[in-house]
């Protein structure tokens, strides 16, 4: 079996440029992930519209990546590591670009239910969710920008504190006593944090793929983020 040749990935002007624009992708999501935390966590309603606004540039520098990746595996006839690289670039800008719309998501329900219910269980709950899934979105990039396998692999554990944090947020909604209208935004809201930090694990799962040849045994996320 021939060796695979070191992939251009590392070198290249035009995969480099790519990798790198994946990497400010991600940090505009991340930077407005931070944006709804005020609107929701320190009932900052008046920056709802900032936060659609940023999704917006997000989005258009989403469909011109995209376009630019696609491009790059019909012009560059790729092979190996970075055909696995372009294809998985593909994925990982449809992850960030379906956490852009989740964090708009979550703005627009504080919006609709005019901010937060009165109980400090539930803020705290909320800051402490928004913390973990920014910080597996910050991982994810970073493991990406490294290509860092190892690291890629390891986030499907990691996700655990975000899924038993969501879990604690739904029995505290519960034991609350929240009205139903605030009940049901409360529970979409942790949702959404919860696919935020899923769309990370998929980052980091592909990171591994374009690295290994293999994606890593991890547990299956299924679902849908508008239920």
């Amino acid at each position: 079996m021939t060796a695979e040749r070191q992939p251009r990935y590392h070198s290249d002007k035009t995969l480099l440029k790519i990798r790198r624009r994946v990497v400010k992708l991600g940090g505009l999501v991340i930077d407005n992930l931070e944006r709804a935390e005020e609107v929701v966590v320190d009932d900052r309603l008046e920056l709802v519209s900032e936060v659609v606004d940023a999704d917006k540039v997000i989005d258009k520098r989403y469909t011109k990546l995209d376009s630019l990746t696609f491009m790059a595996i019909a012009q560059q006839k790729p092979t190996d590591g970075d055909l696995r690289f372009l294809v998985s670039s593909t994925r990982l800008l449809y992850e960030l670009e379906r956490s852009g719309d989740l964090v708009v998501n979550i703005a627009n329900l504080a919006k609709r239910i005019k901010g937060l219910p009165d109980s400090p269980v539930l803020r705290d709950l909320l800051r402490r969710l928004f913390a973990e899934s920014g910080r597996m979105l910050e991982r994810a990039m970073d493991v990406f920008d490294k290509m860092d396998a190892v690291g890629g692999a390891q986030l499907d554990a990691e996700d655990d504190v975000v899924d038993d944090l969501v879990a604690e947020f739904y029995s505290a909604i519960k034991a609350e006593g929240i009205e139903l209208d605030s009940g049901i935004a409360l529970n979409r809201m942790g949702r959404f944090l919860e696919r935020i930090a899923d769309h990370a694990v998929n980052v980091g799962t592909n990171t591994a793929y374009i690295v290994t040849g293999e994606f890593p045994r991890r547990t299956e996320v299924t679902g849908s983020e508008n239920e």
